[in-house]
């Protein structure tokens, strides 16, 4: 087994969770931690309850949770909740691909595992696998001299896989079958970036946890597929980049974890949109700040920040998910940026609009994807600056523990009892205990539907 692919579904099914470093397995309960977290959290921006509705009348038979929607098929079921866990920007993010990880894993996996069940110990195996697979195999999309087209989400590329493989590893797959389920889901893969600021951007990790468990549902009833779809001379990688690196997929593969380099996001938006809110939360919170005395901004940022999340004039929550310039003017006026701050009455607001129109973009390749430098023109001709090196959240400088139980915490409020949220919290933090990983579905369902802020029925 020479090739990229063989490589890695060898890899996939042969490896054991004891074989997991301890760091692996700790960073795969924060992943799914933060995705139950960002779920609930998304549940009332309606999207995901959107999707129900127009595709739940089609629906096979019921035997997986939509968390907060109701019960469908497991093809169903894993589109909608990794809807819901992507829909405010705020999932986990893999730096050097742009990868979203877990949105379409864990989805995939909770899916699945609900309609043919494992324990706690093989859904994190697949989790990590997962996660780290497609992680690896977006790098052979992006190592130099790689490089991949600017209008392509890797959420949709690799995502799909990753959710390939999770799925194969629950069901078992051989060697041979998951080759060939990771070839189905690299003919799926699918998600273009001009659907930003609206609800497809969503759409494009739910529709890669579907297609991601759809191949390995095919992979086990002996459905056929060329057993080099990854590395091929018409294959994933040379269709989807120049100049493709395919070894980066396998270079040191189990001995170095691309997934440890996972980040977990602190404010609900665009990752490369992170450095420029730290720099005005600081600037903010600083002694005399007057946002009244600001007269000019400008932002110097890698140029990623401006191929992405360049919105000037964003009509509303959607848009402004993806623009830097609502969001530094957001922090500069209230001095934080969570969910409350991207609201479209916030949005919309006159003074908010008028100071996004002051602010000037200066990209350059010599600042990285976590720094950023902000510079302040007063009306009186001084100037205040902030340089961010490493911003919260990155690699550099990566959420806590505690910070990421809090973020969960925040979110979960927005849909569930008090004494609701902490049990979910246990559960995500210890599911290797977890007999059927597929009934942490069920829980999280239930406490929606006892939750005091989300009325699902209304939604369904």
């Amino acid at each position: 087994m020479n090739g990229v692919t063989a490589q890695l579904a060898e890899f996939a099914t042969t490896l054991q969770y004891a074989d997991l470093p301890a760091a692996v397995q700790h960073e795969s309960r924060r992943a799914l931690l933060n995705w139950a977290g960002c779920t609930f959290g998304g549940l009332p921006e309606g999207t995901a309850a959107c999707a129900a509705r127009a595709l739940g009348p089609f629906s096979g038979p019921a035997q997986s949770t939509a968390i907060g929607l109701g019960r469908f098929d497991p093809f169903l079921a894993a589109m909608l909740n990794s809807i819901a866990s992507a829909v405010n920007s705020f999932n986990d993010t893999h730096y050097a691909t742009v990868a979203h990880p877990t949105s379409p894993v864990a989805a995939a996996i909770l899916a699945l595992a609900e309609s043919r069940p494992v324990n706690g110990e093989t859904a994190m195996l697949a989790l990590a696998l997962g996660n780290e697979l497609q992680c690896r195999i977006g790098l052979m999309l992006v190592e130099p001299p790689a490089r991949y087209g600017d209008g392509l989400s890797m959420q949709g590329l690799a995502g799909t896989i990753g959710a390939a493989i999770a799925a194969g590893r629950l069901i078992g797959l051989s060697a041979e079958a998951m080759a060939r389920c990771i070839g189905l889901a690299a003919n799926q893969v699918c998600g273009l970036r001009q659907a930003h600021a609206s609800m497809a951007s969503a759409f494009t990790p739910g529709n890669a946890a579907r297609a991601g468990l759809m191949a390995a549902i095919l992979a086990e009833s002996d459905y056929g597929c060329s057993p080099a779809m990854l590395e091929g001379p018409k294959g994933f990688a040379i269709s989807y980049a120049t100049d493709p690196v395919c070894e980066a997929a396998t270079r040191e593969l189990g001995s170095r974890w691309e997934f440890l380099a996972n980040a977990y996001k602190p404010y609900p938006s665009g990752f490369v949109i992170h450095p420029a809110t730290d720099a005005a939360i600081d600037l903010a919170r600083a002694p005399g700040h007057d946002v009244a005395q600001v007269n000019e901004i400008v932002i110097r940022v890698n140029p990623l920040t401006v191929s992405l999340c360049d919105r000037p004039h964003p009509s509303g929550r959607r848009q402004a998910i993806v623009s830097v310039q609502h969001w530094v003017a957001a922090a500069l006026s209230f001095g934080r940026a969570g969910l409350q701050e991207g609201e479209d009455d916030i949005v919309n607001r006159p003074d908010i609009r008028a100071l996004r129109s002051r602010i000037r973009i200066e990209p350059s390749e010599a600042i990285g994807r976590e720094a950023c430098e902000l510079i302040l023109k007063l009306n009186d001709g001084s100037e205040r600056s902030q340089a961010v090196t490493h911003c919260r959240g990155s690699i550099g400088r990566p959420m806590t523990d505690a910070e990421l139980v809090e973020k969960y915490r925040a979110q979960a409020e927005r849909v569930l009892r008090p004494e609701d949220i902490a049990p979910i919290e246990a559960r995500c933090l210890d599911p290797e205990s977890e007999q059927s990983i597929g009934d942490l579905a069920g829980a999280m369902h239930a406490a929606v539907l006892r939750g005091e802020r989300f009325n699902s029925s209304a939604l369904r």
